[in-house]
């Protein structure tokens, strides 16, 4: 009797330790899944971090950071079409009845700007040289682009 009573408590502590041993291989999988899928996530992540450090840098290339009273000047006087609505004098290419309001300036340096313009159904992009003179700076539309929407 006292035989049965032990080799019974061995073989259910036989049984549980395997089922604890699988139990234990299936969560150690889990783990290494997890820990594999974040490492891939964190490696995609590094690259796109590069991938946006390289795309500044060449955006602050072709910035104009040096001389902030300058470009401030430029910027205060091509907003000041905006409210005059003399974009189209600048701009030939706009149609006629409707009013575009310059959206985005980007100044490339003291002579080149990008700026962007929209109204109700249209949007555009203008490459714009820019000389100084006695009474501000002068612009001019070297190239110009309208998309609709």
């Amino acid at each position: 009797m006292k035989f049965k009573i032990v080799f019974y408590l061995f073989l259910f502590v036989c049984i549980i330790l395997f089922f604890q041993l699988i139990n234990t291989n299936k969560i150690l999988n889990h783990q290494d899944n997890l820990i594999q899928s974040q490492k891939s996530l964190q490696l995609s992540l590094k690259d796109s971090l590069s991938n946006l450090k390289k795309k500044l840098s060449v955006n602050k290339y072709f910035t104009l950071d040096q001389d902030n009273q300058t470009s401030e000047a430029i910027k205060k006087e091509l907003l000041s079409y905006n409210i005059d609505g003399n974009l189209k004098e600048l701009i030939q290419i706009l149609p006629e009845g409707e009013r575009f309001l310059i959206d985005n300036i980007q100044m490339v340096n003291t002579d080149w700007i990008l700026i962007g313009f929209r109204s109700v159904n249209i949007e555009g992009q203008a490459f714009l040289t820019c000389q100084k003179t006695a009474r501000g700076f002068e612009f001019k539309a070297l190239k110009s682009i309208i998309n609709s929407f």
